[in-house]
C-alpha cells in the first residue's frame, strides 16, 4: 500500500514496530524509489538520521537501547548498558555496548556513545526482546562483560551480588553460558563469583 502524506508512512512504519528504519522499509511503504525516500526523509522533522540509510522516529520516542539494537542485525545490547538496564549497577552508562556478528564503526546518537563488538557466531547467544530493544539476559550481560573485560572485575561482581540477592539470576543458565563462552577465563571468573557468594561449581568443567 502507498501514501503520499509522510507522516501516514511514518505512522504505518511505527504501527508495525519499525520506529528505527531503513531507506528500503520508507522506500517500501512509500511504493516509490529509495532516492525518493531519502529527499523525502531528509527535509522530515519528525525523523531522525542515525547513519546513512537508517533512521528513528522521533515523535515515536524510541529510547537508546531500542536504537541501539535495531542499527544492525543480528544484535543485541550487552556488557554495562544491559546490566544498568537490570538496574544491578549503580554508575552511570558511559556507552552502549552493542554484540553482533558483522563489522560496524561506532557513532554517536542522541548524544550517546554506541560501540559495536563483532563476536564468533558460537558466541552469539543469550539475548531477548524486551519492548522492540534486543538485550542481553542477565546471565548473559554478566557473561559477556567478563569475556569483553568491560566494565571492571569490581562493577561485575556487584553486578552478580545485586542479582543474585534480588533473585533475578539463574545460576544454572549463567554456569551454561560460560561454558559455552569457550573461554577458560571466563569460567574461572564465574566459579570464583560463584563460591564467593555461596552457589555451587559443579559440572563447571563437565560440559556435555
Amino acid at each position: 500500500m502507498a501514501y503520499n502524506h509522510m507522516h501516514d508512512i511514518l505512522a504505518e512504519l511505527a504501527s508495525h514496530n519499525k520506529r528505527v528504519f531503513s531507506i528500503n522499509d520508507a522506500a517500501k511503504a512509500m511504493g516509490k524509489s529509495k532516492r525518493y525516500a531519502t529527499k523525502l526523509l531528509s527535509s522530515n522533522k519528525e525523523v531522525e538520521r542515525i547513519e546513512r540509510g537508517k533512521y528513528y522516529i522521533k515523535t515515536s520516542n524510541p529510547d537508546i537501547y531500542e536504537i541501539a539494537s535495531q542499527i544492525i542485525y543480528p544484535s543485541y545490547i550487552s556488557a554495562f548498558a544491559a546490566l544498568q538496564f537490570y538496574s544491578v549497577v549503580e554508575q552511570s552508562v558511559v556507552k552502549y555496548t552493542v554484540i553482533t556478528i558483522k563489522r560496524h564503526k561506532q557513532i554517536r546518537v542522541m548524544g550517546n556513545v554506541i560501540e559495536f563488538v563483532t563476536v564468533p557466531k558460537n558466541r552469539f547467544f543469550g539475548y531477548k526482546k524486551e519492548g522492540n530493544a534486543y538485550i542481553a539476559t542477565i546471565e548473559k550481560a554478566i557473561v559477556d562483560s567478563l569475556y569483553l573485560r568491560s566494565p571492571p572485575y569490581s562493577y561485575v561482581s556487584e553486578a552478580f551480588n545485586i542479582a543474585a540477592r534480588n533473585k533475578i539470576l539463574n545460576i544454572y543458565l549463567l554456569r551454561d553460558f560460560a561454558l559455552r563462552m569457550g573461554s577458560k577465563k571466563v569460567v574461572l571468573q564465574i566459579e570464583s563469583l560463584l563460591k564467593a557468594n555461596g552457589f555451587s561449581t559443579r559440572h563447571m568443567h563437565n560440559k556435555k
